[in-house]
């Protein structure tokens, strides 16, 4: 309840818990739902710039990389979410491009979840701000224009990140 009640700073009295710890054991939890809600709060923690700096040093990024190739589509996304906010930031990027995980990344481009592909291309978008993982992700720009004019009527909001 405390932390709800501080509103933006929250992430701030987060900090001064083992919440990010114990988060981060969630995320290897064998039942799905807790991976995923986990996922889903680093994902939120980590939306303004306190949180995300916390959050990457708590090490999250490793476990999050992991449940990119999670066999439950749910987990998958709260994943890619997580994974997008924390990439906004150079050591995010770089760790995740040191985790070598760029190939199971760009599969995601082909996930029959809608959320799951936008999160990707948001993903994707920040990383390859990264020198080294921009000329990897120069692989999947087939994949993007394909998205661009498939998913427009369909998803729109997909098509217009993966433009």
């Amino acid at each position: 309840m405390k932390v709800l009640n501080e509103g933006e700073q929250a992430p701030v009295v987060i900090q001064n818990t083992e919440a990010l710890k114990r988060l981060n054991g969630h995320l290897k939890s064998p039942h799905f739902k807790i991976r995923e809600l986990a996922a889903m709060n680093l994902g939120s923690i980590s939306y303004n710039s306190i949180g995300k700096e916390e959050t990457i040093n708590a090490g999250s990024i490793p476990p999050l990389c992991e449940m990119l190739t999670d066999g439950v589509s749910d987990v998958r996304t709260a994943s890619t979410r997580a994974l997008a906010s924390l990439s906004q930031y150079k050591e995010g990027k770089v760790q995740i491009y040191d985790l070598d995980k760029l190939n199971e990344i760009i599969n995601l481009l082909y996930d029959k979840n809608d959320q799951t592909r936008l999160n990707t291309v948001q993903l994707i978008c920040n990383v390859g701000e990264y020198p080294p993982a921009k000329e990897k992700f120069k692989e999947c720009l087939p994949k993007l224009t394909e998205m661009v004019g498939k998913e427009k009527e369909d998803q729109p909001l997909v098509a217009k990140y993966a433009q």
